[in-house]
């Protein structure tokens, strides 16, 4: 059976063609299940079985993993095939590192006044961090890619969005792996007073301040993951 995403798409401006936009979803929902570790990392990926899942050739199929090896996702070796990669703890902090100087300069590219449903749409994301059931890791890899995949595309230049959201499902894996050695409602606790900040930002129409706040954010959640990774 197939597992969909349940990822959001960023938003795309430029048109594609029906061939490129079967790349892009097959290429999503495959990054997809490498973020919620779905395929956790050594998993290797067959070029066969994945085009007779999406009844497609085996060149769309090289295609996609020629883009998530360029997002360090995988990493395809000859005469082995294509194995999802591990994450080094001192890539980690390199990624995080750009990642928060990208967030600061998420500001002056969010425009005001924001869309209609954008507050309703950050509010519910915190409503369900808080229903997750302690130890549903899955459900909250998903509702914390939706959460972020929102939060940049309130950003209106592509490019910016693209490289966070890259960076993003670099380190989102390694919050999973490490998600059962962190005191669960202490977690959701945070993200959910996370949420709320960036409720409030939104409120007042305040860009700047709300990539700041983002910035803030990704600084805790590096904390938290690197408190984890030191005491584990």
């Amino acid at each position: 059976m197939r597992q969909t995403s349940m990822i959001p798409a960023l938003n795309q401006t430029a048109a594609r063609t029906a061939p490129q936009q079967r790349i892009a979803a097959i290429y999503q929902e495959i990054r997809y299940r490498i973020c919620t570790n779905r395929y956790p990392p050594d998993t290797l990926l067959r070029e066969e079985e994945l085009a007779r899942e999406y009844s497609v050739s085996r060149s769309p199929i090289r295609r996609v993993f020629s883009m998530l090896e360029h997002e360090g996702l995988v990493e395809i070796k000859h005469g082995i095939g294509t194995l999802v990669t591990r994450i080094e703890p001192e890539l980690l902090a390199d990624v995080y590192a750009v990642r928060m100087i990208l967030a600061e300069a998420m500001g002056p590219f969010i425009e005001t006044p924001f869309a209609e449903g954008t507050r309703e749409f950050f509010v519910r994301c915190g409503e369900e961090f808080l229903a997750l059931q302690q130890g549903d890791e899955i459900g909250f890899a998903e509702t914390n890619i939706r959460y972020f995949v929102g939060l940049m595309d309130l950003a209106a230049n592509k490019t910016l969005r693209e490289m966070q959201c890259n960076l993003f499902f670099q380190t989102s894996r390694m919050w999973l792996l490490l998600l059962r050695s962190i005191p669960w409602e202490d977690t959701i606790n945070a993200v959910h007073d996370e949420v709320d900040e960036v409720v409030r930002r939104i409120d007042v129409e305040d860009p700047i301040g709300l990539g700041f706040a983002i910035r803030n954010h990704i600084f805790e959640s590096q904390q938290r993951l690197f408190k984890a990774l030191h005491e584990g």
